[in-house]
């Protein structure tokens, strides 16, 4: 089993390449990047998500280091999103480059242990799952959902994952059902205004979600509609499960929530819609009290 969201940026020779998420599921193509401003764009306008614009930090960081510092490429990556800790990237980088370590190298080790820590965070999940696990999820978390069910197969459980389409950039349906179904795992395409009836019939008893910033408190950010589904969980007393990383003693309140611009609301729909009204906030806070439990990344 594999997914081209495992790793969907590389670097290869003197460029970026970045799998263009908003093409999928109908192309897969890949965005040469040459420059910073290149990369920024690339973030700005989503062509890639989650772990793909960690992987954009970093190599943005080899492939510039001459012309930008990282402290500048941090903070040129913060202010196209904002919700995002790219600070927290840049002291990882730092503070292993005044151990001597050459930054190609820092990032090679970095992608290795991450994706090997990822292996193990599917096994604890699946450990926790439910031997006849019915899983509802939203949004994308770059093919560890293929990790888990291949978990879930050697611990003799079954799964079946109903998927979130995740509007407006239906992420959930172009990316997570297109690549469960690339791997043949069983899978079902559900509206975001479903979750409530399917947990009221008792369809699901689990709810696994991404998560872009935790706090140590189990508070976290992610793509919006987590929230609502967790609360929808909570009543239904449902166990829900985000999977995080690297949290931080932080004031999650504190923390910016990129609203996108409103026109993305209508952007599957065939018309100029410049001139209308719309609020979009990209992601949104779930508190750890709605959190069953933080399943986190481990060395």
């Amino acid at each position: 089993m594999k997914s081209p969201l495992l790793f969907p940026v590389t670097l290869k020779e003197n460029k970026i390449l970045v799998l263009d998420e908003t093409q999928i599921p109908f192309k897969e193509e890949y965005i040469e990047v040459t420059s910073l401003d290149k990369a920024l764009w690339v973030l700005k306008e989503m062509k890639t998500r989650s772990l793909g614009q960690v992987l954009l930090f970093f190599y943005s960081c080899v492939l510039f280091q001459g012309k930008h510092s990282i402290d500048e490429i941090s903070e040129q990556f913060k202010a196209r999103r904002p919700t995002f800790d790219f600070s927290m990237l840049g002291q990882i980088l730092k503070s292993q480059i005044k151990k001597g370590v050459p930054l190609n190298e820092i990032v090679n080790r970095f992608i290795l242990g991450f994706d090997m820590m990822r292996k193990k965070r599917a096994r604890e999940l699946a450990m926790l799952l439910p031997q006849n696990a019915s899983i509802l999820t939203i949004c994308n978390v770059n093919g560890e959902l293929i990790y888990l069910y291949e978990e879930l197969r050697e611990l003799g459980k079954q799964a079946l994952l109903y998927v979130c389409e995740t509007r407006p950039y239906l992420q959930g349906t172009r990316l997570t059902f297109w690549e469960l179904r690339k791997n043949n795992i069983p899978c079902r395409l559900i509206c975001d205004n479903q979750a409530a009836i399917l947990m009221k019939e008792r369809l699901i008893n689990c709810v696994i979600t991404g998560a872009d910033r935790a706090t140590t408190k189990c508070d976290v950010i992610n793509k919006v509609g987590t929230y609502s589904l967790a609360r929808l969980a909570k009543h239904f007393d449902i166990p829900f499960y985000p999977l995080t990383q690297y949290p931080r003693d932080i004031d999650v309140d504190s923390i910016e929530i990129e609203e996108r611009p409103p026109e993305e609301s209508f952007m599957y729909l065939k018309g100029d819609y410049s001139d209308m009204e719309a609020f979009y906030p990209a992601f949104d806070v779930t508190k750890h009290e709605f959190i069953t439990e933080c399943v986190e990344l481990k060395p």
